[in-house]
């Protein structure tokens, strides 16, 4: 049976994953669309690249845009559908969106302006059929009533049975349209696709307790290196909490340690797998916070040092810089508190999201071959950097 052009229509623009109609559609780099909330599903949370569900290319985290002209596509697909849900007027074809109370019928906008109804009050449709629902199941309240109270013997009984029976036949007379019944065809249809919807979600919400549990196994817990910090930097007794102090602390000066700017690395570093920790630097400036190998020149300033380290950094006019070889402007639309740094070592990847709601705020390439670090750096006493727990 060929499909008419609104089936074909709802088809195109049905989500492969959820079966619905798109719903603020992404498209990917290899060019298939899916529903954002879909696509953020299969990427998880931290987002990371994965599969595209059609033809298992890679999907990175950040890639996909918004498909603008398939939502509007799909926002008609849904208005056709509604539409094609309305009876329509069998002499004008319109949808019969009115009710006439003097003639108990119901209208489309064209016979309502015809002469047998011009004069007459109308009324939504919708307001008219909920109007006689209720006076439907009043009168079928009060013929159970009846037929309780009924006895064969009581002729006035049996005459108030027959004034009931004209009320009914009054209210049948007045009875708002009712819908075709759905063909078996459209039924099995309808089935169907409530099977698949059921195994996908199925298989979604395993996907998704399987990635919340691989996600979990990726948190590290990473503490400050007091080897490394640099004699201006003061770390709490658990190693977690750093700030710049008024004076330099009477510290020995070790190959580990930064003399040359008030950095300090994290630990442990890292020569293999995928990990992440999250920081919380609250409303102070002139911070960075990222990743650096241990080659990075601790001796020097840390200009000097760019090369080995991938950082974001708040300046002290609250602009958000990418800290790596030249450091490049960033433009966020709001300001992180609590940051999630992630290093995915073998595909040489640093990205940083804001932890709060998990938006993407950067992301570095690189080629790892030696250990990675956490690293941080303050350049203001207002300020301070907390490692969570």
């Amino acid at each position: 049976m060929a499909q008419s052009l609104g089936q074909r229509l709802e088809a195109e623009a049905t989500c492969p994953l959820c079966l619905e109609l798109f719903s603020a559609p992404v498209v990917t780099e290899c060019g298939h669309s899916f529903c954002g909330r879909c696509l953020r599903a299969v990427l998880g949370t931290p987002p990371r690249p994965a599969a595209c569900p059609q033809c298992r290319a890679v999907v990175a985290p950040g890639s996909p845009r918004p498909n603008v002209s398939l939502r509007a596509v799909a926002e008609l697909a849904a208005a056709l559908a509604e539409e094609a849900r309305r009876p329509l007027c069998p002499e004008h074809g319109e949808a019969l969106g009115l009710f006439c109370q003097s003639c108990r019928c119901p209208l489309c906008p064209l016979c309502r302006e015809g002469p047998p109804h011009r004069r007459h009050r109308v009324q939504p449709a919708a307001e008219a059929a909920r109007e006689l629902r209720e006076t439907l199941q009043s009168n079928l309240g009060f013929l159970r009533k009846e037929r309780e109270e009924f006895k064969p013997r009581g002729e006035e009984k049996s005459v108030s049975l027959l004034d009931v029976g004209k009320t009914l036949s009054s209210c049948e007379a007045a009875k708002a349209p009712i819908p075709e019944p759905v063909s078996p065809e459209l039924q099995r249809t309808i089935e169907s696709l409530s099977e698949t919807n059921q195994l996908v979600m199925g298989a979604m919400a395993k996907f998704k307790a399987n990635l919340l549990s691989e996600t979990d196994r990726e948190r590290v817990k990473v503490t400050l290196d007091p080897e490394t910090a640099s004699p201006y930097l003061f770390l709490s007794k658990d190693c977690r909490t750093v700030w710049l102090g008024e004076w330099q602390q009477n510290l020995p000066d070790t190959p580990k340690r930064f003399t040359g700017s008030p950095s300090v690395l994290g630990s442990p570093g890292f020569t293999a797998g995928r990990h992440y920790w999250e920081l919380e630097v609250g409303d102070g400036d002139s911070w960075a916070a990222g990743v650096a190998v241990e080659s990075v020149q601790r001796k020097d300033s840390l200009s000097l040092a760019m090369g080995k380290i991938w950082a974001m950094r708040l300046d002290w006019d609250r602009r958000y810089t990418a800290l790596h070889m030249v450091p490049a402007p960033l433009a966020l639309k709001e300001e992180p508190r609590r940051i999630r740094v992630h290093l995915d070592y073998e595909a040489g990847q640093v990205t940083f999201y804001n932890a709060e709601n998990m938006t993407q705020i950067l992301q570095f390439k690189a080629s790892f071959t030696e250990t990675v670090f956490p690293y941080f750096w303050l350049w203001s006493q207002e300020t301070s950097i907390q490692l969570c727990a």
